[in-house]
């Protein structure tokens, strides 16, 4: 990235003052402020599992991208690309970029082909550093072939050790991760191969109640429009949105929820959209789109009685 950044704030020395003096400024702030989350799309290579999890000692989280995103200011979400040579910007493509999405792709998006493997998803996030995130975002942990299943195989030791040399068991992945409805998965080397692969096992505190709970969120007066643009929609379903969202957990107060002609065009089925804030002084209203099978399957889930 600071490669890159130092090739675009060269090319930006041959354009006009106040030009150069607010990307210059841009690039700068890129530096300072934007933080990398790196993910990958496979949870299977065995490179992964030897850098990153403790030669299999360790484990993998698998993250709902969507979900992960929705509390906090995302900047850019992208692949990336995997070349044989160090990308050069050329002062063409450094004047066309305006948005700092794009100018990420560019300057934080490539990484050397010998890397290909990762398959890396990169997330960047203003400003960086530790950020909260919708704990329904970890759908599912991957245990290691080495990881340790329960305290009793631990080393004695363990828990006095530097937080970089200690281990922790999956029992106390599933202890600390209870009531979230995650699930659990052994990897294993395929017979009579490298490939490794994985199996389902059994979350051992599947009985605990649910992570979080709270009291119902509010709904400010008139929040809610039935206008359906001639969908047809039954005003039920913007109902039903409703209770949806008002039981969420980071659900504070409902602000709106109405019918998405933005999404449903680009999706090409109906679409209804719900904002909420988180708290009282939230300025940032989180987004959910529902589709209306979305809004069945969810509302059934609530088991809500009726009356």
């Amino acid at each position: 990235m600071q490669q890159s950044l130092n090739q675009l704030e060269k090319h930006y020395h041959n354009i006009n003052i106040d030009m150069k003096s607010h990307a210059i400024d841009l690039c700068n702030k890129l530096r300072k402020n934007i933080g990398i989350f790196s993910l990958s799309k496979t949870e299977s290579d065995e490179l992964l599992w030897a850098y990153y999890a403790d030669s299999h000692s360790g484990f993998c989280i698998e993250y709902d991208l969507n979900k992960l995103q929705e509390l906090n200011k995302v900047s850019a979400v992208f692949d990336v690309i995997y070349q044989k040579n160090i990308p050069r910007i050329d002062e063409k493509t450094a004047l066309q970029q305006s948005d700092i999405g794009e100018i990420l792709k560019l300057t934080s998006g490539r990484k050397s082909d010998k890397w290909v493997h990762e398959e890396e998803i990169r997330i960047c996030i203003e400003p960086h550093g530790n950020f909260d995130y919708d704990y329904r975002a970890v759908i599912a942990i991957y245990f290691g072939l080495k990881m340790p299943k329960n305290n009793n195989e631990l080393d004695k030791n363990n828990h006095s050790l530097p937080f970089q040399y200690s281990k922790v068991s999956q029992n106390e992945v599933m202890k600390t991760l209870q009531g979230r409805g995650i699930k659990y998965f052994q990897m294993h080397l395929e017979s009579n191969s490298y490939k490794i692969g994985y199996t389902e096992i059994e979350d051992l505190y599947k009985s605990a109640p649910p992570y979080k709970t709270k009291n119902l969120g509010e709904v400010l007066d008139c929040a809610i429009s039935y206008e359906d643009y001639g969908e047809n929609i039954a005003p039920l379903y913007f109902d039903k949105v409703l209770e949806i969202t008002r039981r969420d957990p980071y659900c504070h107060q409902i602000h709106n929820i109405h019918f998405s002609k933005e999404k449903s065009g680009t999706r090409g089925e109906p679409i209804i959209f719900a904002g909420f804030s988180k708290s009282e002084n939230d300025l940032c209203l989180t987004k959910r789109y529902f589709t209306l099978k979305d809004i069945e399957e969810q509302y059934s889930a609530l088991n809500i009685s009726k009356k």
